[in-house]
């Protein structure tokens, strides 16, 4: 029931009979009063307490995450720094083994060079070798083969005795063309010779 259908519903002459004595209210008052002493004295200090602490580990809280936060952004510059100074060393590396690479390639192409030109050398003089060994082998072949030639000629000419006999025939009108040569010589060798060859 609301405070207008009490009223409503209240006699003529007593218009204020639906509210409290005035003793009520003052007892209410002085009740009301100790009540906020109370909570002022005792309770209203722990809640300011807790409060405060509560508001203290706040900002202790907040001033933890601020240093947190700072302390990460200092990591993370130092983080970027050494990440810079890592991508400077690997550039480095990276330029290091390419000349490097570049050098190692040179030094094979030259001793790969150094190398041809040993084995061409070797070859010129294993050439040469075996040039020489054929024109000495030739040339002994040859010589074989000129004396036995000649020891053919020479058989089949002396084989025959007419041949034979022209030879020796031919041999001695050289030797008497040569003694007529020298003249009327005193030599004892040429009456000899020429003895001979009357003799024959």
């Amino acid at each position: 029931m609301s405070a207008i259908e009490v009223l409503a519903e209240q006699p003529a002459g007593e218009p204020y009979a639906a509210f409290p004595h005035v003793a009520e209210i003052i007892v209410g008052l002085i009740a009301f009063s100790l009540l906020v002493y109370v909570i002022g004295k005792f309770a209203w200090p722990n809640v300011v307490t807790s409060h405060e602490d509560t508001k203290k580990q706040i900002e202790g809280g907040i001033a933890k995450a601020e240093a947190m936060e700072a302390d990460a952004k200092a990591e993370l510059a130092r983080s970027r720094e050494r990440l810079a100074g890592v991508d400077d060393e690997t550039a480095r590396i990276r330029d290091d083994a390419r000349a490097d690479a570049e050098r190692i390639g040179q030094d094979m192409d030259a001793k790969a060079a150094e190398e041809a030109e040993r084995v061409r050398a070797q070859g010129r003089q294993s050439l040469e070798a075996s040039r020489s060994r054929a024109i000495a082998e030739l040339r002994a072949q040859t010589g074989r083969e000129s004396v036995e030639l000649s020891r053919r000629i020479v058989a089949s000419a002396l084989s025959d005795d007419a041949s034979r006999g022209a030879s020796v025939d031919r041999f001695l009108d050289e030797l008497e063309a040569m003694g007529g040569a020298a003249g009327g010589s005193n030599d004892p060798d040429a009456s000899v010779i020429s003895g001979n060859g009357a003799g024959a």
